[in-house]
């Protein structure tokens, strides 16, 4: 708590005290990283594109500084620089599940659909344990009329998140959009007791 308050105030004189004391460029990076960070969680995307940008002037290649740039595009429905900055996470570090994660939102929001498919799929291979990978990918498939696959994924998620109650509904929609309806009853019951069980 002390060291994240202490960040916060840091991330309202950086650009002073970077000049006044010349600070080391690690500890300005993490810094600028820190208040992304707060201002990503507090919504305001704007302060936190601004950090992230002045970091990446410091380390153009920090892998973390580009993801948190492009989360903070997405918060301010920046598509096209959002989708810049995965990318060049992605070539950074091919292997980071969040990028190939969030591009596929991306391209979904953008209606290009195969590469928001193929996009959950890497994130799925690189964090399989990831119930909401599988959620999404279940949810894209589901509307692009694949329902076979789009079950077996919604079937994936509940298997890793069985109280999850959004996952046995949606599941329960396309039973019943397929005329299964006792499967259908039955995994809306089972999303009732998991929407019970949290309260």
């Amino acid at each position: 708590m002390g060291e994240k308050f202490a960040f916060q105030i840091l991330g309202l004189y950086l650009d002073k005290l970077e000049r006044a004391f010349r600070l080391d460029s690690k500890d300005l990076i993490k810094a600028y990283r820190e208040k992304a960070e707060d201002c990503i969680n507090r919504g305001r995307y704007g302060e936190a594109i601004s950090a992230c940008q002045k970091a990446i002037k410091l380390s153009p290649d920090d892998v973390e500084v580009n993801y948190q740039l492009g989360v903070a595009y997405m918060g301010d429905r920046l598509v096209e620089e959002a989708i810049g900055s995965f990318q060049k996470v992605l070539k950074l570090e091919p292997n980071h599940a969040g990028a190939h994660f969030r591009l596929g939102v991306l391209y979904e929001k953008t209606g290009v659909i195969d590469n928001a498919v193929a996009s959950y799929k890497k994130a799925i291979n690189l964090k399989p344990d990831q119930a909401d990978f599988h959620y999404t990918l279940g949810v894209i498939l589901d509307k692009k009329g694949d329902q076979k696959h789009a079950i077996e994924s919604l079937n994936k998620a509940i298997e890793l998140a069985p109280d999850v109650a959004k996952y046995h509904y949606r599941l329960g929609l396309l039973y019943d959009g397929q005329g299964q309806h006792e499967k259908a009853v039955d995994a809306f019951k089972k999303a009732v007791e998991a929407e019970e069980a949290v309260r």
